[in-house]
């Protein structure tokens, strides 16, 4: 049995293949050690009915037998047929409709329902080597229906990985050659002084906050990293760790408790309290960096971000921001797209 690692008390998750749902990224469970100081237990999900291969390790050696990608026009764009536009639809609705609808007060999961590019993409392992994306502001949401039955029927793309390492999935087993990390701040308005997606690059291997800490790490616009001591005020603590993998990152409370949260959301066809998502690495996928503190100019104003890069999103805590909104997602979808491709999704 895989175990979860719950610091005074213990949940067994199953030994059948717990996805993590990207670009046919999986992972055999998770194992986390929170925090004695409160017990966020994480939800774990069976999906006995897919089984994708393990994607192998980024390395030059594999990255260079896909071509280079480099920024330029869309190839192919292209509304989803009817099958896929349909479960599209029912994963957004799960966190963001009740936003649109003003029934809560929380930050976009994948953004607007009105604002979407939809484009075919190349995956070698699927159907003829293509599928249909759907980009959002905060990320992309990907077809895999061709393997996978719900909620494994759409997929959260790998994009801040992509971002932050330069390297671009084109298949289970597949990937571009290298490019330069992106050079985008990864959180705040886009011509913001602050950290980007190539200054985490070079921050993959530090090691984890202390567990059970206060969170006083900085870091300035160009990566220097260090240390505040009043930032202890903010009480942000070090949550939980993802020690399942190296290196080991850690997870701020703020983070964890959205990640593992339960609110309104919507499902089969009502509104009903529930987990936000079905698995935590379903919405964020690992940490590749740890959340650090630091200063952004948000609509003009500088302001106070705690920032963390996962392999799928970037998530903020803003201490000034109203309840609902001090934990969000970043704009990875826009950053991606305009890195890519070149121009505005």
């Amino acid at each position: 049995m895989q175990r979860i690692g719950i610091r005074g008390r213990a949940r067994v998750a199953p030994t059948a293949l717990v996805t993590a749902c990207g670009s046919g990224h999986s992972e055999k469970g998770v194992t986390m050690t929170p925090s004695p100081r409160r017990r966020l237990l994480p939800s774990t999900l069976l999906c006995a009915t897919l089984v994708l291969a393990v994607s192998v390790l980024w390395s030059p050696a594999v990255a260079a037998e896909a071509p280079a990608l480099e920024p330029g026009p869309v190839v192919n764009p292209a509304a989803p047929p009817p099958e896929v536009e349909a479960i599209f639809q029912r994963t957004w609705a799960r966190m963001d409709r009740p936003v649109t609808e003003g029934r809560v007060n929380r930050t976009w999961i994948w953004g607007p329902g009105n604002a979407v590019t939809d484009i075919v993409e190349i995956y070698g392992d699927a159907p003829s080597g293509e599928r249909h994306v759907r980009y959002f502001d905060k990320t992309r949401m990907e077809d895999n229906s061709w393997r996978a039955e719900q909620p494994w029927d759409v997929t959260n793309g790998l994009l801040a990985q992509e971002l932050v390492t330069g390297v671009v999935q084109l298949g289970d087993d597949a990937f571009s050659d290298p490019r330069e990390p992106a050079n985008v701040v990864v959180a705040g308005d886009p011509d913001s002084p602050g950290p980007t997606y190539a200054t985490f690059a070079k921050l993959l291997n530090e090691p984890p906050h202390p567990i059970d800490q206060p969170i006083i790490h900085t870091i300035t616009p160009e990566g220097v990293v260090g240390t505040d001591p009043s930032l202890a005020a903010q009480n942000v603590w070090t949550a939980a760790l993802y020690d399942t993998r190296s290196p080991v990152h850690s997870v701020p409370n703020v983070f964890w408790e959205f990640m593992t949260g339960t609110g309104l959301i919507y499902e089969d066809g009502q509104y009903v309290i529930g987990p936000y998502f079905e698995n935590p690495i379903y919405a964020t996928g690992y940490p590749l960096t740890e959340p650090y503190w630091t200063q952004v100019n948000v609509r003009g104003v500088p302001t106070l971000v705690l920032v963390q890069v996962f392999e799928r999103r970037v998530l903020t805590y803003t201490p000034s921001n109203p309840d609902g909104w001090k934990v969000e997602a970043g704009n990875v979808g826009q950053h991606y797209y305009m890195w890519r491709y070149g121009q505005q999704p």
